[in-house]
């Protein structure tokens, strides 16, 4: 059975739901709040269409930028992320019975749909909204670009990469897509993975649209023309459609800010720097949503988990992103300090670098099906931002495209670590084998492995979205780890 509201109903029952509607909402009461005009719409989006809860602290302690080391006992919420740590497949229910985490935490999964909720709602009714054409098409650019965020993050998580070789997107599950806020009694099963992304490019490609060539910048906490071209050259990249990359990344870095020179940037505080890479003073920070991640709600700082020892080892001696990405903390327990976690950290940072990134394995890709110049140009924009990275810089010089994507590669690691990229990557590379040390407080150490393809690379479902959801089926479990001593 399927009940169908009225649009006022509608929008006020989801903005109840949500954890707060902002300062808008506080001068009348939910009953008589009925958006009307397009400003009120874009309030909407200001203050529900941003993620303001924490969206993913799970990936961060999955990929092999993070291991354990040794440290005092660890807090109540630290064994619980452990096992998320170890990929247990129950993680969820171990930090569901965790009381020091807070449930906004707990709840990324829902945290998600009730942001793609408050879009919904944008995209639905905003056209019929008084006021003027011009404001509205801004409006509903943000609201399609963030609802392509939310179910990119959402479809990388939770299912198989979309350029699998042995499976197909047009029948690997993905994630419920939820494009109306219409209030239905059956819960929506699971879209396939390349139905997820078909919406997603709908999405991104529209809001392109309504930007046209307006290339305003509104703040760095709202989306432009630049960011949205920049999501689009990050979708196409997973899709491996590398025209579309090139096009889109090269028309985001005609708007977006230069690269950061590192040779003449200094962090301000390596205890708790306010101007850090997720911060909104780093000179090309395009757009940042989100609270605080790895310094917060991972409990990667100054914790048993920390930054990996085959990480730190891929930065060259002249490589300025050691000492302001990360550094070395002076203490066998916890080597390496994070600086990306700044005070004014943000969860979502969205960068100039990405942009050469994304080009640049574009155009490598195309050099591996035989275009020679696009090797060259993939050099071009690795070079481009190497030498604004290093102290003292000679460009690399193109050889064979086997070295020039371990090349890239290694540079997407070092760049975009600690940004929620890593784990996603890895699934995209083919699902590797991994390798997670936990150590104790008396230092005993136990191997946990991720194998090749393991199942844990589509993290399960949350329990209480199965517990509301009849419809939704979860991925194939992994047996619970047993550690191996060392």
């Amino acid at each position: 059975m399927k009940h169908t509201r009225n649009t006022t109903f509608c929008i006020l029952l989801i903005c109840m739901t949500l954890t707060s509607c902002g300062d808008f909402l506080e001068e009348v009461s939910q009953d008589e709040f009925e958006p009307k005009t397009a400003s009120s719409f874009q309030e909407l989006m200001n203050g529900e269409g941003y993620i303001a809860n924490p969206t993913d602290p799970i990936t961060y302690m999955m990929d092999d930028d993070v291991q354990g080391c040794k440290g005092s006992k660890m807090s109540e919420t630290q064994s619980a992320r452990q096992a998320i740590f170890e990929w247990q497949p129950d993680y969820w229910q171990v930090e569901n019975d965790c009381p020091s985490i807070y449930s906004n935490i707990k709840n990324s999964y829902q945290n998600l749909y009730k942001t793609i909720a408050a879009c919904n709602i944008i995209i639905e009714n905003l056209p019929g909204s008084e006021g003027e054409q011009k404001q509205k098409d801004i409006t509903m650019a943000e609201a399609k670009t963030m609802r392509a965020f939310y179910y990119w993050r959402l479809v990388n998580t939770y299912a198989l990469p979309y350029n699998d070789t042995q499976t197909s997107p047009e029948t690997n599950l993905g994630v419920p897509l939820v494009l109306e806020s219409e209030v239905k009694d059956e819960g929506a099963p699971r879209a396939t993975v390349a139905e997820v992304y078909r919406q997603m490019i709908a999405d991104v490609e529209e809001a392109c649209r309504l930007y046209g060539d307006d290339t305003t910048n509104r703040g760095i906490y709202r989306i432009n023309y630049t960011s949205a071209h920049l999501l689009a050259s990050r979708i196409y990249l997973f899709t491996e459609q590398w025209d579309k990359v090139i096009e889109h990344a090269t028309k985001a870095l005609a708007t977006a800010p230069q690269l950061a020179n590192l040779k003449s940037y200094t962090i301000d505080n390596t205890t708790v720097p306010t101007n850090g890479v997720t911060s909104k003073k780093f000179p090309e920070t395009i757009f940042i949503c989100g609270q605080k991640a790895m310094s917060g709600d991972c409990s990667l700082t100054g914790t048993c988990f920390g930054v990996s020892k085959d990480l730190a080892s891929t930065y060259e001696t002249m490589d300025r992103r050691m000492n302001i990405y990360l550094m070395p903390s002076g203490y066998d327990y916890y080597p390496y300090r994070i600086l990306k976690n700044c005070s004014d950290e943000h969860e979502f940072t969205w960068r100039t670098a990405e942009l050469y990134l994304n080009r640049a394995e574009a155009y490598m890709n195309q050099y591996r099906q035989g275009n020679n110049e696009a090797g060259q140009l993939a050099m071009d924009d690795l070079n481009t931002l190497r030498v604004n990275r290093y102290r003292v810089y000679t460009d690399v010089q193109l050889t064979n495209a086997d070295d020039l994507q371990t090349l890239l590669r290694d540079e997407r690691r070092r760049e975009l670590c600690f940004e929620g990229f890593r784990f996603f990557d890895l699934k995209r590379y083919g699902m590797p084998r991994l390798e997670h040390i936990l150590v104790s407080e008396s230092g005993a150490q136990t191997r946990y492995v991720l194998e090749e393809r393991d199942p844990m690379y589509c993290v399960p479902l949350p329990g209480n979205a199965l517990e509301h959801n009849e419809n939704l089926m979860q991925n194939p479990l992994a047996e619970r780890r047993e550690g191996t001593a060392l």
